[in-house]
């Protein structure tokens, strides 16, 4: 009787971590050196965002991104069994009062991050705090992954997960409710010429402005989250208020380029930490924009 995809998921995900950290790193080497992994594009996103430097640098930091790409991976798999306890110990929030505190009043919370540390043992992170978090999320082209995706984010409870299409309608109706609510906005848009763009990392980049307009138009502060390993397994939560209601002195923009600056001194302090293997260029500046805030 073959054994079904979920069922092979989730018995990876019981194996102790030593033994997912061993075949990460045969991975590592296996990505690097026998079958280059999405190579030509992390090291041209690379080449890119530091331009001065060497071969030399560029392959070691390509090799320290395989490394942190591949312990990711386990890591979510591990999603699947690790106990409340050991997350804790594992995974600190750092600052957490400056959400709190606007719950507290009664106040909703956009939380936004960029792809970095590990987002996936966040949202583990995020279901054992005090505070009720939405998380929104992009639905993935495999059902089953996708579904089995859903199971380990779901598995301590305390979150509601929304699924970007439908994230629109769903938060109109909890409009109301205070909670967290969390994305990453560093994805590339569809749409390059309504998208936001500015300099980032030495590159005209294009950024979604639906993170923005939806904090305008429910009068919802925002919150940087830095998403940083500081060893193997262990990681911090950095919160960092971002922009604070009224935004009416706020130039249209100016909420996602504080978003931009702060994430790009991050990657810059720790630049094996991004998600580098994904296309984040794909597009050129449009000679005409159609962006418009109201």
């Amino acid at each position: 009787m073959k054994a079904s995809p979920l069922f092979l998921y989730k018995l990876i995900g019981r194996l102790p971590l030593p033994v997912l950290y061993g075949f990460a790193s045969f991975c590592t080497f296996l990505f690097y050196y026998l079958i280059p992994y999405r190579k030509k594009v992390i090291q041209g996103n690379m080449k890119k965002s530091f331009p001065t430097l060497s071969d030399k640098e560029l392959g070691k930091l390509t090799y320290r991104f395989y490394g942190y790409l591949t312990d990711q991976l386990v890591e979510f798999f591990k999603g699947v069994s690790i106990s409340k306890e050991e997350m804790l110990d594992r995974f600190e929030i750092k600052n957490e009062d400056i959400v709190t505190d606007f719950i507290k009043k009664g106040i909703p919370v956009i939380l936004v991050a960029g792809h970095q540390g590990n987002w996936e043992w966040a949202i583990h992170r995020l279901a054992l705090s005090k505070n009720p978090h939405d998380v929104i999320y992009q639905k993935l082209n495999n059902p089953t992954f996708n579904e089995f995706t859903k199971q380990v984010r779901a598995r301590f409870g305390h979150v509601v997960l929304l699924e970007k299409r439908e994230s629109v309608l769903l938060t109109r109706e909890r409009k109301d409710i205070p909670r967290v609510i969390c994305l990453a906005a560093d994805q590339a848009p569809q749409k390059p010429e309504s998208a936001y763009w500015t300099t980032f990392l030495h590159q005209d980049t294009a950024f979604f402005t639906g993170m923005e307009r939806f904090a305008r138009d429910y009068q919802y502060p925002v919150v940087f989250a830095e998403l940083i390993r500081k060893k193997r397994g262990k990681y911090t939560m950095t919160y960092e208020l971002l922009a604070n209601v009224p935004f009416d002195e706020l130039a249209p923009g100016e909420i996602i380029e504080r978003f931009a600056r702060r994430l790009e001194k991050s990657i810059n302090a720790y630049p094996e930490q991004y998600l580098w293997s994904h296309r984040r260029w794909k597009h050129t500046k449009p000679d005409k924009l159609s962006l418009k805030w109201s």
